[in-house]
């Protein structure tokens, strides 16, 4: 039964479960209200009646009132100015128990006390004079009835004023609460595919802070949707240009003779085509693997003994150019190591190092220098190549950009620089390229944290 009215009360509106709340919470605060109420006014209407029965005693001791005693009717409905009035000779009483079922034994001094009697529970007050005593009586319940009138008297402006006062909260809940009203009729209309700015006037200012994240929300995957959009695009622009060089080549091949310089010369352009399409995908696959490294456990990394790994895959190519290749590692350097993946690690050494190859000419100088510097490892790979100029070096690191000056000589697809500043955005680390001091080309400067140097 709980459980459903929980149910039935969690599926209001939040207006209707406040409302509900608030006549909850004024029942439990009358029943409250109602106690304290009859305390209050049992104890204040007993000081005035016991104030009463003093004055009454007083009057009869005074006036000396002649012996007399009072007469109970069962059937009569007394109220609170009905008294048991006795006075009576201190030689009819007992001294130990009642005398004649509701009169108390004789006493030495005036007193209240609560008495069970054949006439009910009686208040009482005795007072002893001279050979005479008086007692005034009266029903408890006499008592009790007028504390719970009295109780309920106070109570009734309450209880003409709380509906009226829930009712008005009620009105003020669902005014105020108005604008959740409208952010559901917008999000309702809304279609999925719409991500612009939810504007919704006077929101209550606890819902303002989510509302602003939500958008800040929104706008941070309209701008990932936008960019996947063109990424999909550049990607697809890219591929469709040595897909269609490749088919070029096909059709001329199938019509020249394979013995002729031609032939040899659409043959090597084929290959070049079919060397660009597989670079491109390859890079393109790199990325997709980059999302997976985000997952994967981090692990102290030796840096050399990776830059060592990439060195060795991309001797082959060096060696091809006739390169003169050169490592300088600071004296001061005892096994670097930082937390990562060996994949993360391997992948930014082996695209600065090809960049550096691709884009150095034949018989050309590379040098690499790993140093600490401020508790980090820098690791600096200089080339002899042209460089980047100063303008275009934030270009370059943006996904399918390449130099124009460079795109007819070298097979490349725009995406290494963004796979390294990608991977270097998981293990907080930098790229900066600079002009190469030590070398006429370009520096890229790798910096990464060391967490411990043995």
């Amino acid at each position: 039964m709980l459980k459903k009215l929980r149910a039935r009360y969690y599926g209001y509106s939040l207006s209707k479960r406040m409302s509900v709340t608030i006549c909850i919470f004024s029942l439990v605060l009358l029943f409250l209200i109602g106690i304290s109420a009859y305390r209050i006014a049992l104890e204040e209407s007993q000081e005035v009646i016991h104030r009463q029965m003093q004055e009454m005693a007083n009057f009869l001791e005074v006036h000396n009132q002649s012996f007399r005693t009072s007469v109970f009717n069962p059937k009569y409905r007394y109220n609170e100015t009905d008294v048991f009035i006795d006075v009576v000779e201190k030689s009819e009483l007992k001294h130990t128990g009642l005398s004649h079922g509701y009169l108390l034994p004789i006493a030495q001094k005036a007193y209240f006390t609560n008495q069970m009697t054949s006439r009910g529970d009686l208040k009482m007050y005795v007072r002893p004079v001279g050979d005479k005593q008086i007692q005034i009586s009266q029903l408890m319940r006499v008592r009790v009835a007028l504390a719970k009138e009295l109780a309920i008297n106070m109570l009734l402006p309450y209880l003409f004023f709380v509906p009226l006062g829930v009712f008005g909260l009620y009105r003020l809940i669902k005014k105020h609460l108005r604008p959740l009203a409208d952010l559901k009729q917008v999000f309702s209309h809304r279609h999925h595919s719409d991500l612009s700015e939810i504007k919704i006037a006077k929101l209550p200012t606890e819902i303002i802070p989510a509302i602003n994240e939500l958008n800040y929300l929104f706008e941070r995957i309209a701008h990932a949707k936008n960019q996947q959009q063109l990424f999909v695009a550049n990607a697809a622009h890219e591929l469709r240009t040595p897909l269609t060089a490749i088919q070029l080549h096909v059709e001329l091949l199938q019509r020249t003779e394979r013995s002729s310089a031609v032939y040899q010369e659409n043959l090597a352009d084929l290959q070049l085509s079919t060397q660009r399409m597989a670079r491109l995908v390859e890079q393109l696959m790199k990325l997709a693997h980059q999302d997976d490294m985000n997952v994967e456990q981090f692990l102290p990394i030796d840096v050399l003994d990776v830059l060592r790994q990439a060195i060795g895959q991309l001797q082959v190519a060096m060696l091809a150019k006739n390169m003169h290749f050169q490592v300088d590692i600071s004296p001061n350097m005892n096994i670097p190591q930082i937390w990562a993946t060996y994949a993360t690690i391997e992948s930014i050494f082996v695209n600065i190092l090809d960049n550096a190859i691709k884009y150095t000419p034949n018989d050309g100088q590379i040098l690499v220098k790993v140093m600490l510097v401020d508790a980090d490892v820098v690791v600096e790979i200089h080339d002899s190549g042209s460089g980047i100029p100063t303008h275009q070096r934030q270009a370059v690191r943006d996904k399918f950009v390449r130099l124009v000056e460079t795109q007819q000589h070298v097979v490349g697809s725009g995406l290494g620089l963004s796979i390294v500043d990608t991977a270097l955005a998981l293990i907080q680390g930098e790229l900066t390229l600079l002009d190469s001091k030590e070398l006429s080309g370009l520096c890229a400067q790798l910096r990464f944290k060391v967490i411990s140097s043995l």
